[in-house]
């Protein structure tokens, strides 16, 4: 290795190098660089050259990491965390807001509640500048714990002593079900009754597809899931083509689908819990404790009796 060469990796190499570690794809790394498939690969390459070390490995016509880039990737979220936390601590000291406040959130959020906080927010801080990544609530917790968001809305509470959690609002969950179908004439269904359909959910490890299985094991059955989404707008969409029924959380009500029918659940426990999660860290920045503020008011105006 030369040493020399070490000391020229930059922080821009390192987070190139973080966003090919998260898709071990040069395609999709490239599209949220905003740069050429030809600039990652040669970012990854020379820091190779850099580091003396080969750090991926041709699998087929994938590529992969090696242990080398994998002891990379985790590192360099390290270094770079500690960077923000840095920068972070900085400006909290000298009373200076955030410029750009980095939010992950659900996508059943990201259509509502989300825009109407931020709204309120870049109000009355009208310099502010927002980047949203919208995710499952899993992935929308680990982008926080990675240090890559400033603050995450998720339906998801993390097990996680360096996370600051604040609930904001608990919402029923409903039953979707295609326009038409006989049951949504109901003033309120048990989904004993649905054991023998069809269910549409989203993708494993979210926490809408954990709501709705929880929700049936209360009703005494295993779902049969036969179309798994990303979205819940793309679930709703797959109810409304007849592919199966769903679980969703009552802010989609916000959102008229006039393909499905949404009825309450006859199950006083099938509700969900929104939080804001944030660092110790941000909960020092004036801009933080102000998005927190907000969204609790917000909160609590959605706030709706469960049934």
């Amino acid at each position: 290795m030369d040493e020399s060469r070490v000391g020229d990796i930059s922080f821009a190499d390192l987070e190139m190098f973080l966003s090919f570690a998260r898709f071990e794809h040069f395609g999709r790394a490239a599209a949220e660089l905003e740069v050429s498939v030809a600039t990652v690969q040669r970012g990854v390459r020379g820091l190779e050259r850099k580091l003396g070390v080969e750090l991926v490995e041709q699998a087929g016509r994938r590529v992969r990491l090696r242990h080398a880039g994998h002891v990379l990737a985790r590192e360099a979220h390290q270094v770079l965390r500690a960077r923000l936390d840095a920068v972070d601590t900085t400006r909290a000291e000298s009373g200076r807001p955030h410029r750009l406040l980095r939010i992950a959130h659900t996508y059943s959020l990201g259509n509502h509640f989300v825009p109407s906080v931020l709204a309120e927010l870049v109000h009355r801080q009208p310099e502010l500048r927002f980047r949203c990544q919208q995710s499952s609530a899993t992935d929308a917790v680990s982008v926080l714990l990675r240090g890559e968001a400033d603050v995450a809305f998720t339906s998801l509470s993390p097990g996680d002593s360096n996370v600051v959690l604040e609930p904001l609002f608990t919402e029923s969950l409903l039953l979707t079900v295609p326009a038409g179908d006989p049951i949504g004439t109901r003033e309120a269904v048990s989904l004993r009754e649905l054991r023998a359909r069809r269910f549409v959910a989203m993708e494993l490890g979210s926490s809408s597809r954990t709501h709705l299985v929880n929700a049936c094991a209360r009703a005494g059955f295993v779902p049969r899931i036969t179309v798994d989404c990303s979205d819940l707008f793309v679930v709703e969409s797959m109810v409304g083509a007849g592919l199966g029924v769903s679980v969703v959380p009552q802010g989609m009500a916000d959102h008229p689908n006039p393909r499905v029918t949404r009825l309450p659940i006859d199950d006083p426990a099938s509700s969900r819990t929104v939080f804001l999660a944030y660092s110790p860290t941000g909960a020092a920045h004036p801009t933080v404790r102000e998005l927190a503020a907000i969204a609790r008011e917000h909160g609590r105006a959605r706030e709706q009796p469960l049934h």
